[in-house]
């Protein structure tokens, strides 16, 4: 596959209207953009991405995946996909979010996705294999057993760890490598260093960062296709962003929910730290503070959260602490609100 170091993710067109996720896939087409990925469980980013390219569907490679663990379920789930996208083959199919040894053993054992994944390539429904995972060690190992031709993983300057050894693997095994989250989930707020960081280490194939609008689109291809060196005011941005943020901050993929008690748990870990130092207060802040901390005062510590998490974060420790510290900072903006 030859395709552009920019490539589209699929996941934030499923908030827009149907027309305006259209219109800015397409927008990306029109710019050059040839590589999409999409999902099974990205609700209705298939369909939109589908509806898109339809009438240009030789002339792009799309990816999609599937969470499935057994053969079954991953054929019906391919067979879904094909209808949304409106294709009759997968460019790149991908196991999704195998990131737990176990889960890669039922993959490959008998009746397991893999023997689903070769018969549906034998039948000419998917040209490529490829994998996604959180885990670098995991997936290093994985690589390593010469089944997959791409990998998708996290990486970006809060997430660095897979350009110590699993990029460089994967170059030497002539494996694809597809990066996601390059704004580490909208926690980076330099959008230029940070693509400048991905798409500047030689081991990168293509980097998907998710858009929303033409304007992220052009912005994006702009970077792209300009100089990837560093500034030294980048090169600060990059340190005060990993000295206030560290390893424990919340990507939004939003995998540890659902939540049994209803609690928003991207909400409470994101607000204070990307939220607000962001967009400062809106409405939806202040109203949602007080409805969060209700349900986080519900929590059953059951830690099904912590469980799906791809990060191992600390989450029924981070959550009464995030909330307290928001209402904190909420009671402070309401009393200079009274003041004034």
């Amino acid at each position: 596959m030859k395709i552009k170091a920019l490539g589209f993710g699929g996941i934030p067109i499923q908030r827009l209207s149907e027309t305006a996720a259209v219109e800015v896939v397409r927008r990306g087409f029109e710019l050059g953009i040839n590589f999409y990925d999409t999902a099974r469980v990205y609700t209705t980013s298939e369909e939109r991405i589908g509806k898109a390219l339809e009438d240009v569907r030789d002339d792009v490679f799309i990816a999609t995946k599937s969470t499935s663990r057994d053969g079954e379920g991953l054929l019906k789930d391919l067979e879904t996909s094909l209808k949304m996208l409106r294709t009759s083959w997968i460019d790149v199919y991908q196991l999704h979010m195998v990131s737990k040894e176990h889960e890669w053993e039922s993959i490959k054992g008998p009746g397991g996705a893999l023997e689903a994944l070769h018969e549906a390539k034998d039948a000419g429904k998917i040209e490529h294999l490829g994998i996604t995972s959180h885990n670098p060690e995991l997936l290093r190992e994985i690589v390593e057993e010469g089944i997959f031709e791409t990998i998708l993983i996290p990486y970006n300057y809060l997430t660095p760890k897979p350009a110590n050894d699993l990029l460089p693997l994967c170059r030497r095994l002539n494996v694809g490598t597809i990066i996601m989250k390059p704004f580490g989930g909208g926690a980076i707020r330099n959008i230029e260093a940070a693509l400048k960081y991905v798409l500047s280490n030689e081991n990168v194939d293509v980097v998907i960062p998710g858009m929303m609008s033409s304007a992220e689109v052009e912005e994006n291809l702009s970077i792209a296709s300009g100089g990837l060196s560093l500034t030294p005011v980048e090169l600060e941005q990059i340190e005060r962003d990993r000295e206030e943020l560290g390893n424990q901050f919340c990507r939004a993929c939003d995998y540890c929910q659902p939540c049994p008690q209803g609690i928003r748990i991207s909400f409470v870990l994101r607000a204070e730290d990307q939220f607000l130092r962001l967009t400062g207060w809106t409405p939806r802040l202040t109203r949602g503070i007080p409805e969060a901390a209700e349900k986080v005062a519900s929590c059953l510590s059951c830690g099904e959260c912590e469980e799906r998490c791809p990060y191992q974060l600390p989450i029924r420790e981070l959550l009464p602490r995030k909330i307290g510290s928001l209402l904190d900072l909420l009671a402070e903006r309401n009393a200079q609100t009274t003041v004034s």
